[in-house]
């Protein structure tokens, strides 16, 4: 199996966006019943707008491929819950077919790599299986070297997350 992570320009921002739509859903499983999660009325799920990752500084979109054939997208940025964060990840989303096949670490580790300094990496608390993923991830990336703490992101509203973070 073949993993390429690829810094996209705009020419690729509908495939991206497109891939939230299912980033999106498949988060409904486990953030559905939270306010602002309902079944979208036309039945199309959609993300918002990820514009900005082409249109501001420090914002870095990634496309994932895996032999070839699109797998996911990272999307990273500097903005954190606090000024010594250097390195964030916006959103992450590998395709359920290439779920628990290692894609994942593989990219995480690699981006951790690409990008040196404090990573913050924050989870909705009702999506468990993220939490699970990313303390894994992290875990075994920083030598067990991470804190974890609960906190409010401010964007797009205030909200609780699960955030992790270390040192790459």
């Amino acid at each position: 199996m073949q993993i390429t992570i690829d810094l996209v320009n705009a020419n690729k921002k509908e495939v991206i966006q497109n891939l939230a739509r299912f980033y999106v859903y498949e988060m409904s499983r486990f953030c559905g019943f939270l306010p602002g999660w309902e079944t979208p009325s036309d039945g199309l799920y959609a993300c918002f707008d990820l514009s900005r990752y082409w249109n501001e500084p420090h914002r870095f979109p990634y496309l994932i491929q895996v032999d070839d054939e699109l797998a996911g997208f990272a999307l990273i940025h500097k903005i954190g819950s606090v000024p010594t964060i250097d390195w964030t990840i916006g959103e992450f989303f590998v395709i359920a077919k290439y779920q628990n096949k290692g894609v994942g670490k593989f990219v995480a580790h690699t981006i951790f790599d690409q990008f040196k300094g404090m990573w913050e990496v924050c989870q909705i608390p009702e999506n468990k299986p993220a939490i699970i993923f990313w303390e894994k991830v992290i875990k075994e990336y920083s030598s067990d070297n991470y804190t974890k703490n609960s906190i409010i992101v401010q964007e797009p509203s205030p909200h609780p997350m699960i955030a992790l973070q270390f040192m790459s």
